[in-house]
């Protein structure tokens, strides 16, 4: 591993923690039968680019001299940060889990026992996931001093997230309809509201 500093280290527990966070959940959900599918081919394209700037430019630039012609040597301030970032960002990202439980897939779905939910990290923000992924994009940036891989993973997530999202809010209205237009007045889609409600 020739690229292994002190940042790189911490991506790499970053990648590594957001794996292990996952797994149980998408094995638990992939039990469950699905009731109804919108996965597109120009989804499953965008998955392939985001699995690209998250994983695959990541292992090449760390166990390969493919991009060192990108190499720059990370500011510890702007690392120290990107640390930050992933810490809050691996917190956020296992919280959306465990709030969203058997809910979770990674792909457009709704499987049996499907319900909408409001609680937890969803009771303010609608998708806090994709918050944390973004959150982790960032720390990428931060943490691989990289031209090509550091931002890579930011610019594929959105991607997918500019096509994704409101697909994803059209095929929850579909479900819940009344309740999830209350639910939107009432969150933000990243973030909370500034404003009360």
């Amino acid at each position: 591993m020739q690229n292994l500093g002190v940042f790189n280290l911490a991506f790499v527990v970053m990648l590594v923690l957001s794996f292990i966070i996952r797994a149980p959940y998408h094995y638990r959900s992939e039990k469950l039968k699905k009731v109804r599918s919108q996965i597109t081919l120009k989804e499953r394209l965008n998955f392939i680019l985001v699995f690209t700037g998250s994983m695959t430019l990541p292992l090449l630039y760390l166990f390969s001299p493919w991009f060192n012609f990108a190499n720059y040597s990370v500011n510890p301030y702007l690392g120290g940060v990107g640390v930050i970032f992933a810490a809050f960002g691996l917190w956020l990202f296992w919280r959306s889990h465990k709030d969203l439980g058997v809910q979770f897939s990674p792909m457009l779905e709704i499987r049996e026992s499907h319900k909408l939910v409001v609680n937890g990290v969803y009771e303010k923000v609608r998708h806090p996931m994709y918050t944390s992924v973004f959150i982790l994009s960032f720390a990428q940036a931060l943490l691989v001093g990289n031209w090509v891989v550091g931002p890579a993973y930011f610019l594929a997530f959105l991607s997918l997230y500019i096509f994704r999202v409101n697909h994803e809010e059209k095929l929850m209205l579909s479900l819940y309809g009344g309740e999830y237009s209350e639910y939107i007045k009432r969150t933000g889609r990243l973030f909370p509201l500034l404003r009360n409600t």
